[in-house]
């Protein structure tokens, strides 16, 4: 009974990890929850990045249709920690689910993941601020998903 119980562990253990999709970096991929650091047209992947930092705070919640639709207001800092320029940042979602297309502003949205818009450029120390609405009680989960450094 014991080695059935160890083997269903071990089956549906490789059945998450082989869900979880890698994305590219350069010419390798970067497992997810990774992020992908270009510096100088060089990649690597790295487990946590310390270069920017993503800094979320509820703002404001509320429900809907008599309470059944929960709703969270999120602002969020993405701020440059390091001591070189950022020129883009790609940021990753785990539990985002906006209230409407209009439900976030202040940054570009492609596909499932939120990029800074393409004017913005953070200098050392620098923050970008945007906002969105999530359905739900609480903030989505992001995550530093690439990044490019000059």
């Amino acid at each position: 009974m014991k080695f059935l119980t160890a083997l269903l562990f071990a089956l549906i253990a490789i059945s998450i990890s082989s869900a979880v999709a890698d994305h590219q970096c350069g010419v390798h991929k970067c497992p997810d929850m990774h992020a992908c650091v270009c510096e100088a047209g060089v990649f690597r992947c790295v487990f946590r990045c310390d270069d920017v930092i993503i800094t979320q705070t509820v703002t404001r919640r509320w429900a809907d249709n008599g309470g059944a639709s929960p709703f969270a207001q999120v602002e969020v800092s993405v701020k440059n920690t390091g001591h070189r320029m950022v020129k883009d940042v790609t940021i990753g979602t785990v539990g985002m689910n906006l209230k409407d297309n209009n439900a976030i502003w202040g940054i570009s949205v492609e596909d499932c993941d939120i990029h800074l818009p393409s004017y913005v450029d953070l200098a050392p120390h620098q923050t970008h601020t945007f906002g969105y609405i999530n359905k739900g009680h609480d903030a989505a989960h992001l995550y530093v998903k690439n990044i490019n450094l000059h």
